[in-house]
């Protein structure tokens, strides 16, 4: 599989490949696809309610979310993507973006065409295998996301949502005493799991005080990762990581 350095589009092939074996005929087809890397800063939007759905991409660094808001102005945070997801795949079927895809922090993106990878998707079964793997895998997320919004206290969500932001982005060995940077405010936070700035505030103090986690500004250290777990009621299952 060609190195991601070598052309920005590998990153695609890399991101499918991970969820299904692409034959080289389709690798060729995706990497000569045209494209477009662009540079977003905090606050941009890639993706905008209602507009024409007519680009996906790939997300190579900074972090991006999915959201909505209602009429009156707030938000919630659908997902948070992370460098080597997927963005905006629901173009490739439906004409008008149902959520905002805004930049979080600053971002690069490989853009390309979506009527594009949707003729090779349709050309290469496996491609679209992948791309479908990709999709469910997001539904699968949502539907967590539901749960705990829905069903768990502010312990348990905050928890969890620590839990599957350290997994996705540094896997599952040897978290304990691993350290990762959060580049989230309290109120994004807040707009991602349903509560006011506030009582994140109140919940990360209390996930310190009980030796779960610790902080350093933006910097978060787990202390005791299976406790955590249990607490957040955590499992990687939807996630389906396997490759």
């Amino acid at each position: 599989m060609p190195r991601p350095d070598e052309n920005p589009l590998a990153r695609v092939v890399e991101k499918l490949g991970e969820r299904a074996p692409i034959p080289d005929k389709a690798i060729a087809a995706i990497l000569q696809m045209p494209y477009v890397v662009k540079q977003l800063y905090r606050g941009d939007l890639f993706v905008r309610e209602g507009a024409t759905a007519d680009k996906c991409g790939i997300l190579t660094s900074g972090l991006i979310v999915c959201q909505k808001k209602n009429c009156e102005g707030d938000r919630q945070i659908l997902s948070v993507k992370i460098p080597g997801d997927m963005l905006g795949l629901q173009s490739l079927y439906l004409e008008t973006p149902d959520h905002n895809i805004q930049a979080l922090t600053r971002c690069r993106i490989v853009i390309v065409p979506s009527e594009l990878l949707k003729a090779i998707s349709d050309e290469f079964v496996v491609v679209r295998h992948a791309i479908s793997r990709i999709m469910l895998t997001e539904a699968s997320m949502l539907r967590e996301l539901i749960l705990n919004i829905g069903r768990r206290d502010a312990r348990a969500r905050l928890a969890h949502f620590l839990c599957e932001f350290a997994v996705r982005t540094g896997g599952t060995d040897k978290i304990n005493n691993r350290s990762f940077e959060l580049p989230m405010t309290q109120e994004q936070l807040g707009d991602a799991l349903g509560l006011t700035a506030v009582h994140i505030n109140r919940t990360l103090q209390l996930l310190t005080r009980d030796n779960l986690i610790a902080r350093v500004g933006k910097n978060i250290r787990f202390v005791d990762w299976d406790r955590l777990q249990d607490i957040a009621d955590f499992s990687t299952r939807y996630l389906h990581l396997e490759k």
